[in-house]
Order: structure tokens, then sequence, then C-alpha cells
């Protein structure tokens, strides 16, 4: 895996800008990870650099298409999902697509 030197500057000058962010210093949130809100965890993504946009109105309308499911639904979507395999493994596919 070949990492250009432009790639590895990027890389540092995002890093510079997270361990000098004096947001990253002064976020404070519950201890527990489970007590977080969605504003909790949105604040956190943010100040660690990551940009994370409003849902749009196709994943606003999903979502309310799953909350409205039963929970036997759910649970039968997600049993089916974790029976898929993938060739290549998601792993991978996520690896390259990074390239």
């Amino acid at each position: 895996m070949a990492t250009t030197l432009e790639e590895l500057e990027k890389r540092v000058t995002v890093l510079e800008r997270l361990v000098a962010s004096p947001r990253a210093e002064t976020l404070t949130l519950p201890e527990n990870p489970d007590e977080w809100t969605r504003d909790d965890a949105i604040a956190f993504l943010r100040s660690r650099g990551i940009q994370v946009s409003e849902p749009t109105g196709a994943e606003l309308a999903l979502a309310a298409e799953w909350e409205a499911m039963s929970e036997e639904d759910k649970q039968a979507h997600r049993d089916y999902m974790d029976s898929l395999e993938l060739d290549p493994p998601l792993s991978q596919i996520i690896i390259e697509n990074r390239r």
C-alpha cells in the first residue's frame, strides 16, 4: 500500500488541527456513551474534526419508516443483514474506497 507524501501531509494537518483544537479539550460529555444524547454524539464527532450534516428528507423518511416497524420485523431485518456474506468483505470494500 503506497501512501503519497500529499496524503501524509493531509493526515498530519488534520491531526495537528485536532490536537490544537480548544473545543476538543473543553468538550465534556457523560462518561457512559449510552447516556449521550444525539446532540452530544454530534458535538463529540465535530470536536474531532468529523463533518456531520443534518439528515436529508429521504433519510428522515427512512428513519420514520423504520420506527414504524414492529420489533419482530426489525429483528427479522437485523437477522437477515447479519446472515449476509459479502465477497469481498465489507472491511475490504471500505479500505478500497478510502484509496
